[in-house]
């Protein structure tokens, strides 16, 4: 497999480097004396090739390839795989290292790629339902409709059969706290097969996607998620949002209106202790519905959009690539974007999940409409197409690595041997993300960044370019990403000088 790795990587030849919107040379920098004695030469094809580290960054990316060798050699002291190990099996040993406490510390900039209902580990989503008396869980035999560990709120003792209070079922069972997080929570070391993976993964969202309907809970859930990034160092977030209707005491069906205002409050609220945090929602439908549901999704999109233009950022279709439909089959619902822009006088750029596969067959990446679309979504297989890579370096797109769903899910089983590695190799740019962290049981992206700065052999100016271009390359507007990237240089100067202090 290495030796394949790295045939692969000499294979595909893209000349140059690009930088991005802004010019790096004036963000994240200060006075200090730019480092060039004993400087290796620099790759002009890799994806960091524009980055010049001061001399106190220097210091500090020597101090984390001194963290990295430690670690290796612990983790060989420990037989422990390091690169190919569960996230359930290797999180204690990553909390332990100072390397991770470090990089806790650093500033992430953005997470641009999240899920509405996976942002929040299982131990929070538990402790928040809890509040609330009429919160229940599923314990009965498993349906069509329900399955067990399946959360939900019931108001007026209205629960179907099968459902007990939550309450009670965790002082009356024994480790039933313990039981319903592993219901929460996908660990790959217990799953054998690819079709397994999509099936539990879903899973995981069925067991609290009638908890997010209850407003109160959608509210608590969100406050807590967004006051957890900001504890990893995440100042900008977007989520794939899939809009569905509230309810509470007062009325069964709140509109997506509702659901805008209460984030909106939320944000406002977390600004007033900490007003470098951003909040996007990317209006996100699904491709196994059939293309008029779609478009009428799409409508929806411009619709919210046109009222709430500082929230709604774009357009994506999520599922399972190996069942849903190809991008291709939407290619004429999506031609209808440039209609629809002129129509309401707005526009909705595409931020789509494509690639999402190891198969070659997968052609989603082929059949993106590049002139709408922003972002990719993992991306995976993009190395299979070289003259499409050219496509995506030349119009400066990003794609967005998610380095743990991505082992989680199947797709790698070695991280060394994450695509990415080619892509940032050949100058494509990219950004860390964690996907789904609370169904895969962890917060933020600390531990993204740890397993891909040790399987990845990245060095400061690598980290550096991943967290500048999560700001760069969000669907922040222009004057909102200049004052971003004033938040963002303040914190990476703090992070550097007290990184190398300890």
């Amino acid at each position: 497999m290495v030796k394949l790795f790295y045939a692969l990587m000499a294979s595909i030849i893209i000349l140059g480097c690009k930088t991005s919107n802004l010019k790096l040379s004036n963000i994240l920098t200060d006075n200090s004396q730019i480092y060039t004695k004993n400087e290796e030469p620099k790759d002009t094809l890799n994806f960091a090739c524009n980055i010049q580290l001061t001399y106190d960054e220097q210091t500090l990316n020597n101090k984390l390839n001194n963290l990295r060798f430690d670690i290796i050699q612990k983790s060989k002291e420990k037989h422990l795989p390091l690169f190919n190990s569960s996230l359930t099996e290797l999180k204690p040993f990553i909390e332990s290292s100072q390397l991770f406490r470090l990089l806790n510390s650093m500033p992430k900039g953005g997470l641009l790629h999240s899920h509405s209902g996976g942002i929040l580990n299982p131990d929070s989503i538990i402790n928040i339902a809890l509040k609330f008396k009429d919160s229940y869980v599923y314990t009965g035999t498993e349906t069509k409709d329900y399955i067990k560990g399946q959360l939900a709120i019931f108001l007026n003792k209205t629960q179907p059969i099968g459902f007990t209070a939550l309450s009670d079922y965790l002082q009356k069972e024994k480790d039933a706290k313990e039981i319903l997080k592993k219901q929460l929570t996908l660990n790959r070391a217990t799953l054998v097969e690819y079709l397994d993976y999509w099936i539990e993964f879903e899973k995981r969202f069925k067991r609290i996607n009638l908890l997010l309907q209850y407003r109160p809970f959608f509210k608590e859930y969100y406050a807590t998620s967004f006051n957890v990034l900001l504890k990893d160092n995440i100042q900008h977030l977007e989520i794939r949002y899939i809009f569905g209707n509230l309810f509470d005491e007062l009325n069964n069906n709140y509109s997506s209106d509702t659901t805008i205002h209460d984030l909106n409050d939320i944000v406002l609220h977390i600004q007033k202790r900490n007003p470098k945090f951003t909040l996007k929602l990317i209006y996100t439908s699904f491709k196994f519905l059939d293309s008029i549901e779609v478009k009428h999704q799409l409508k929806n999109a411009f619709e919210l959009k046109l009222k709430y233009p500082n929230y709604i950022s774009g357009f994506d279709l999520v599922a399972d690539e190996a069942t849903g439909n190809n991008i291709a089959y939407f290619k004429s619902t999506l031609k209808t974007i440039t209609t629809l822009e002129n129509q309401y006088g707005i526009k909705m750029p595409l931020y789509m999940h494509a690639g999402e596969s190891n198969n070659l067959s997968n052609t989603n990446l082929l059949n993106l409409p590049l002139d709408l679309n922003k972002r990719i979504g993992h991306g995976l297989n993009l190395i299979y197409f070289p003259a499409l890579m050219n496509q995506i370096k030349s119009r400066n797109n990003l794609v967005e690595i998610s380095p743990l769903s991505n082992q989680e899910l199947g797709y790698v089983s070695d991280l060394r041997n994450h695509p990415a590695r080619v892509l940032m190799a050949n100058g494509i740019q990219c950004s860390i993300n964690s996907d789904d962290p609370g169904v895969f049981g962890y917060d933020g992206l600390s531990y993204d960044f740890w397993v891909a700065f040790m399987a990845w052999d990245l060095e400061l100016t690598g980290l550096k370019k991943l967290v500048l271009n999560s700001i760069n390359y969000s669907s922040l507007k222009n004057e909102e990403r200049k004052v971003a990237l004033i938040h963002l240089q303040n914190d990476w100067n703090k992070f550097v000088s007290d990184s190398n202090k300890k």
